[in-house]
């Protein structure tokens, strides 16, 4: 009985769609999206807060989330009672207003800021090749996007380089419509994002400025001041970070200018220093890692896309050969390398490759496409469930457990990442830079547990009375736990 209710049921909802083809135009159209949000969610959720963080990069807006919580200063969030300068706030707000609801920064409610946005990169990534091409390539770019190795890495990461990767691919969205829409206003949404992304990460936002700037400079089509409403834009944007940079400046004075926009922000970035070939190799290094598993299809995307823009000229392929080229150079050229930086490389290169797989004339392309899609998201979720164990594994904080070291002593941490220690202690944790392991070799350090790297372990056995009462692990760095007295005298 049952059975022939649900059929009967379905039969009227198949014969009522098929009078109503409207209705079936519609399903056709959504479908798409609707699956690509889907295996978005699947991919970037299914193995949600699982990652332990174990580095000082990947803790350190959580921290600073936790401050804004305990204290309430949303403005200025503290780490070791000193004002965070060295980036704007925005991402701990995020953090915090995440955590808000559970009343703690955990390890899994630190990272939907980042989900969120990755899931941001695949919308206006796929915007962009809609707009610029058709729906087909759209939809194809979101999916690469979504499935690089940074965007899926990093979506789990508690850091501001997802969000900074948004802001500027959501930039990049409002200048294609604003240059190929004719919709000027979209300039002003443009400006307004840089400086969200400035709020974010500081002046590594200006990337999606200079792509922009690079891309107009076509003296025949009008100079970049007037066509990007350059004076105005700028304007907008200083306006929107002066408020932080007063703020900064004022609580940091001396300290602001000279370690953050000197050292930080300038000295950080500047390619100074003795030439090697790493400098040439490193780049190219960390794109082609950044982007995997599509990155050896990128060289023929690129020679693709300059094909197409020579015989067509409706500069669409073009837009997205600068916005790789100024973010490869401009990040490549700077002093610091590390993956995460070339993230805002995956969505130019995402639409390129999504471009190039569209030209194919190969029989049942098609075909060939979603069997390589499915074979792609069951090897990322098989990889990512045994990288997961496989880091997680690498970290073991056992040793500082209140069983063996007492919650009213000190800890101190030698080489150690301390924000990791006392993200998960949930007690503050000192990183010792100054005092040396005995007084013939400096100052004294304070009494209390230290928690010391392996590699520096002789210089304090040899120097001073202390004793070993435990051993952990923090991404896959050993330490000991030191009392400088015996266990039972550390008791009493």
């Amino acid at each position: 009985m049952i059975t022939r209710i649900v059929a009967f049921a379905l039969h009227q909802r198949f014969e009522w769609l098929r009078r109503r083809p409207q209705w079936r135009g519609r399903i056709t159209r959504y479908a798409g999206p609707s699956t690509l949000l889907a295996v978005s969610v699947l991919l970037l959720f299914f193995d949600f807060g699982v990652r332990v963080l174990a580095t000082n990069d990947e803790t350190r807006f959580p921290m600073l989330a936790r401050d804004i919580l305990a204290r309430g200063d949303w403005l200025l969030p503290r780490l070791g009672g000193l004002p965070h300068l060295n980036k704007p706030p925005l991402y701990a707000w995020l953090v915090a207003l995440a955590a808000w609801p559970g009343g703690a920064v955990t390890q899994s409610s630190a990272l939907w800021p980042s989900l969120v946005a990755a899931v941001g990169v695949m919308i206006a990534t796929s915007w962009i090749g809609w707009r610029l091409w058709n729906r087909g390539i759209g939809l194809t770019a979101g999916f690469i996007v979504l499935t690089t190795h940074g965007v899926l890495t990093l979506a789990r990461a508690p850091m501001p380089d997802m969000m900074l990767c948004f802001v500027i691919t959501a930039a990049m969205a409002a200048f294609v419509a604003a240059e190929f829409s004719g919709r000027r206003l979209m300039l002003a949404v443009f400006y307004v994002l840089l400086g969200v992304g400035f709020w974010t990460k500081g002046l590594a936002a200006l990337l999606g400025l200079a792509t922009v700037v690079v891309f107009t400079l076509r003296p025949v089509r009008g100079w970049p001041g007037r066509r990007l409403a350059l004076p105005a834009g700028l304007l907008l944007v200083a306006l929107m970070i002066a408020p932080w940079f007063v703020l900064s400046a004022t609580s940091g004075r001396g300290r602001f200018l000279r370690e953050i926009v000197m050292t930080d922000w300038l000295l950080w970035y500047l390619p100074i220093g003795q030439w090697r070939w790493h400098v040439i190799t490193e780049p190219i290094a960390q794109t082609l890692s950044i982007l995997l598993p599509w990155s050896p299809l990128l060289p023929f995307a690129v020679v693709s896309a300059v094909g197409m823009e020579a015989k067509t000229r409706a500069r669409n392929a073009a837009l997205l050969l600068v916005w790789l080229g100024v973010v490869f150079v401009l990040v490549g050229a700077s002093t610091q390398q590390r993956m995460r930086y070339y993230l805002p490389l995956c969505p130019p290169a995402a639409l390129l490759v999504a471009l190039w797989y569209h030209q194919l004339t190969l029989r049942h392309r098609k075909v060939l496409g979603m069997a390589t899609a499915a074979l792609v998201v069951a090897g990322l979720m098989v990889w990512q469930t045994a990288d997961d164990a496989r880091h997680n594994a690498l970290t073991n904080l056992r040793a500082l457990d209140p069983s063996t070291v007492k919650v009213d002593t000190p800890i101190y941490a030698v080489d150690v990442p301390e924000l990791v220690l006392a993200f998960y202690l949930d007690r503050p944790v000192v990183a010792l830079r100054t005092y040396a392991a005995s007084a013939s070799d400096g100052p004294i350090p304070p009494t209390g547990y230290f928690a010391v790297a392996d590699r520096v372990l002789p210089q304090w056995l040899g120097h001073r009375l202390v004793v070993t009462i435990a051993t952990g692990v923090v991404n896959g760095q050993g330490f000991s736990v030191l009392a400088p007295e015996s266990p039972s005298r550390m008791q009493r």
